[in-house]
């Protein structure tokens, strides 16, 4: 049940119309079942999984608030967890490397390979579990009833692939019984539905063919121009269909009541590294710095610690991503870029006021850079191996092989994509701030809804014309 197919709409069109007629006291357990068809749907089995993850960090949670040690019980529930995402994630990635090196010593394999189901979001929602945890043993966060825990996690437009919620920020909101869905909601969420599929059959998978292409052409038949250039394609693929995903998850919570948070913030007009962060998949971003940067830097404020904890904290983040050293790599890269960021900026204050406060000039310059080398590693996390991503790191690095091989199809839709991209920020300004004076005169009155009307049927018919069946998206694989 993928969120761009017609059953997908056709389920949330039976939720959010069973769950504003039903009576109040039912919804919420209404929104369960529903969020469990949802899950099951995908491979039932895994159900148990999904339920055994709440389970154990709600009982854990009650089980740790009744201790006068919190960090000692708290510490076994996170290490169930991990050992569950270890387990279903990573063991067979694990395997197949223990394997490699016995064939390279003793000639066959030494261990055998699962080869199980990856679980639907299972990275998503067992992170929700640890937050949660981690939150209970600082007493940040109390004890909810059962079900309500249940629905916490298992909450269907955030199940598969975020955003990543914290307690504090569903919990309370599906504890409230006065919930109501007003025209605004209504209208937003279906904005950000008709927004989200539009990203994702048009320009995403407009992007895909492409992308696919290009990284399946041997190295050595492509110059530099085109690495880069591929490079920034599938930058903008992936942009294009996360953020379209969570616009739909957002969309579809909105007209269920709840309000999830933002993922995404003009990414890639971001000025540092660290300002990308702050700007891309948010949700996991704040999760990154929360409960793994920040426990790692400690008490410690030394320019050491910090780039130590921020090499740490992005190669785990890289891991997260997936169980391949590609992933690494990737992680380990962003990495090297933040901890980079640190030294600049410790040892030239101007350069980290200019981030927050950036002349023009400076902020092109900045940003280009800033682009530029997110941009680059990109190739890490796109290709199918690590030895693949090397030899295309190292050709993009060769100034000399400028020939151009790909077709005049990806440079010109990359660059008119991208420029919409880079207006983006200052055309969302403007509009917001015509939509704040639509009161003030009779046309704007008549404009705002005028345009939005017009918006909304184009990009239904376009999405329409470019639907390309059922296509997964690229954060379901996590």
């Amino acid at each position: 049940m993928r969120f761009n197919s017609p059953v997908f709409f056709c389920f949330l069109l039976l939720v959010v119309t069973g769950l504003w007629l039903l009576p109040v006291r039912m919804r919420r357990t209404y929104l369960l079942i529903a969020s469990y068809v949802f899950y099951g749907s995908w491979h039932y089995p895994y159900l148990v999984l999904l339920i055994g993850v709440a389970a154990l960090n709600h009982w854990g949670a009650i089980w740790i608030t009744a201790a006068s040690d919190r960090a000692r019980r708290g510490a076994w529930i996170l290490a169930a967890n991990v050992a569950l995402l270890a387990m279903f994630k990573y063991l067979d990635w694990m395997a197949g490397n223990v394997n490699l090196i016995a064939h390279l010593f003793r000639g066959g394999d030494i261990v055998a390979i699962p080869g199980w189901v990856l679980p639907l979001g299972i990275s998503f929602y067992i992170f929700e579990g640890i937050s949660y945890t981690v939150d209970v043993i600082r007493r940040r966060e109390r004890v909810h009833s059962f079900w309500d825990f249940q629905l916490f996690i298992a909450f269907f437009p955030k199940l598969i692939a975020g955003p990543i919620l914290r307690g504090k920020e569903l919990l309370p909101q599906i504890e409230q019984q006065d919930r109501r869905l007003d025209v605004n909601d209504a209208f937003n969420g279906i904005w950000l539905l008709v927004t989200g599929l539009f990203l994702k059959t048009v320009v995403a998978d407009g992007f895909a063919p492409l992308v696919d292409d290009a990284f399946a052409r041997p190295a050595a038949s492509l110059g530099d121009l085109d690495i880069f250039v591929m490079a920034i394609a599938f930058g903008l693929q992936i942009y294009f269909d996360f953020s379209s995903y969570s616009r739909l998850a957002i969309g579809a919570a909105r007209l269920c009541g709840i309000r999830l948070v933002d993922n995404f913030d003009f990414p890639f007009n971001a000025v540092s590294p660290v300002d990308f962060w702050n700007r891309w998949h948010m949700s996991l971003s704040r999760w990154i710095r929360d409960y793994l940067f920040v426990p790692l830097v400690g008490t410690r404020t030394t320019l050491a610690a910090r780039c130590l904890a921020a090499m740490m904290a992005m190669t785990l983040c890289g891991v997260w991503h997936g169980a391949g050293w590609t992933f690494v790599a990737w992680g380990a890269y962003h990495g090297l870029l933040i901890a980079g960021y640190h030294v600049v900026t410790s040892r030239r204050p101007s350069v980290a006021r200019a981030a927050t406060a950036p002349s023009p000039a400076r902020s092109i310059a900045s940003g280009a850079l800033t682009f530029g080398l997110v941009s680059f590693g990109w190739l890490f996390f796109r290709s199918s191996s690590l030895m693949d991503a090397l030899h295309l790191a190292l050709r993009a690095l060769q100034p000399w092989h400028t020939f151009r091989a790909l077709s005049g199809t990806l440079y010109l839709q990359t660059a008119v994509v991208l420029a919409a991209v880079w207006l983006a920020p200052t055309l969302s300004r403007r509009w917001t701030a015509f939509q704040a004076g639509a009161s003030l005169t009779p046309v704007r009155a008549t404009v705002v809804p005028l345009v939005q009307g017009v918006a909304l049927g184009l990009m239904v018919v376009l999405s329409l014309i470019y639907l390309r069946g059922q296509t997964a998206f690229i954060y379901f694989q996590f």
